[in-house]
């Protein structure tokens, strides 16, 4: 790991900006056959990040960056030198290229799991490690371990990771449920946890769907393994890993006797450890409904009795009592109930700038160009009578590449312009383009 490599994530000002520029970044590879692309590419999307985010860098070396392609080059830099990315220059055309490194890209794909957490389908971990030993191929009976023993090792050891985050989550929960202050919040969290992902992920891992259909022949298959293709499977890992042999048989050894106890003994006891988590988290929403209900309850007890105790003193006529209970009844707004905010003093600055006076023809070319940009062929407006000239779909249709657009456009804001569409199983298509029969009729 280079030095300095999470500065930019830890001790910078900016550690969240550029946290999201380095997920912009590794964004751009996701439709790219490889981690290289033009330094331009990857510059013009810092800034559109930039702009769209409205960021701006707040560091020493920063005071200077006037535009968003200054600041974009600094963070490319400044990637650089914490060993995200390389610079390279084309040989041929002497462009520039960013190439992400291999830390980088773990580093940016960990960020993108933490921000966006995927949570697995834990039902598919026993299914997936059951396939793979009952249909195995020859491939697999010649690469025992790398195929068939190790992916099903690590299949278990992530189905019991997994397993261990989603016990985790339930205190997190019942955690949660011990801070609810009014019967509203607690409804809203129990139906949150109702209506959520961890009781249909649970109903799925209980004994009665899932595991115990499995579970023996998984063992069976393993101790066969065991037996009789050990010493191929030992030698698998001395090739793979260039380690001892004995070193080889005794982690051989370990991943099928690991996987065998969890299968069998792990499973069960994380499964119930959920379980009885479940039943507190529902005792706790039960006691803790009583107890807000009975605090209402004695809140409630508390205003009916200073009531009764103003009607036995006959207190109710007395003027600063009455206050007590007015009810306000001017229904105006005025000026004083209103908070005008302060408007911020901004510093004005002289600025100065070279300009040139165009000529006449310079006025016309420009103004045209502006035109011709400004005028969209596609706009609603220009769709509406569309279908007054083609009302159904016709070889036409998608004759060019204008007229396929135009029926697109024609199609979408055919609602707005008063048109029903409807649509055929069949299709119209030439050499280039494709299109789902249709006919326009007035609503």
């Amino acid at each position: 790991i280079p030095d300095g490599f999470f500065n930019c994530l830890a001790s910078s000002a900016n550690h969240r900006a550029y946290a999201g520029c380095l997920g912009a970044i590794y964004e751009q590879y996701s439709s790219a056959v490889s981690y290289r692309l033009p330094r331009t590419d990857i510059r013009d999307s810092l800034v559109i990040y930039l702009l769209q985010n409205h960021i701006e860098l707040k560091e020493d070396g920063t005071e200077d960056l006037a535009t968003g392609n200054d600041q974009a080059n600094f963070i490319i830099r400044k990637f650089v030198a914490s060993g995200y990315i390389e610079e390279e220059t084309d040989d041929t055309t002497f462009e520039k290229y960013i190439v992400m490194t291999d830390n980088g890209i773990a580093l940016a794909e960990f960020l993108e799991r933490l921000s966006k957490p995927k949570r697995p389908e834990y039902s598919n971990f026993i299914l997936n490690i059951y396939n793979r030993l009952k249909y195995q191929t020859n491939d697999q009976k010649n690469e025992p371990y790398n195929l068939l023993l190790k992916p099903t090792f690590e299949d278990a050891k992530a189905l019991s990771s997994s397993l261990k985050k989603l016990s985790t989550s339930i205190k997190k929960i019942i955690e949660t449920m011990l801070h609810e202050g009014n019967l509203v919040s607690l409804t809203e969290n129990i139906i949150k946890y109702c209506d959520g992902e961890f009781i249909r992920e649970y109903s799925r891992l209980v004994k009665q769907q899932n595991i115990h259909l499995y579970r023996n022949f998984i063992t069976q298959e393993l101790e066969r393994l065991k037996s009789e293709s050990f010493e191929l499977i030992v030698q698998n890992l001395v090739d793979e890993e260039k380690i001892e042999k004995s070193e080889a048989e005794d982690r051989i050894s370990e991943m099928i006797d690991s996987t065998k106890t969890f299968l069998h003994d792990d499973y069960n006891k994380i499964m119930e450890d959920i379980k009885q988590k479940i039943n507190t988290y529902i005792r706790i929403a039960i006691a803790r409904e009583r107890m807000l209900r009975n605090k209402g309850f004695d809140l409630k007890g508390c205003v009916e009795q200073a009531l009764r105790i103003l009607v036995k003193n006959d207190d109710i006529n007395d003027e600063e009592l009455q206050n007590l209970f007015r009810i306000q009844k001017n229904e105006f707004v005025d000026t004083s109930s209103l908070y005008i905010p302060r408007k911020a003093s901004s510093l004005t600055q002289n600025t100065e700038n070279e300009y040139y006076e165009l000529s006449d023809e310079a006025k016309r070319r420009q103004t045209a160009l502006l035109q011709k940009e400004a005028d969209n062929p596609f706009s609603k407006d220009k769709m509406k009578n569309y279908f007054s000239s083609f009302p159904e779909s016709s070889l036409e249709s998608v004759e060019n590449k204008d007229n396929l657009l135009s029926t697109l456009a024609a199609i979408t804001y055919a609602k707005e312009n008063g048109w029903n569409i409807t649509p055929s199983d069949e299709y119209i298509q030439n050499d280039n383009f494709k299109m789902r029969k249709w006919e326009a009729s007035r609503k």
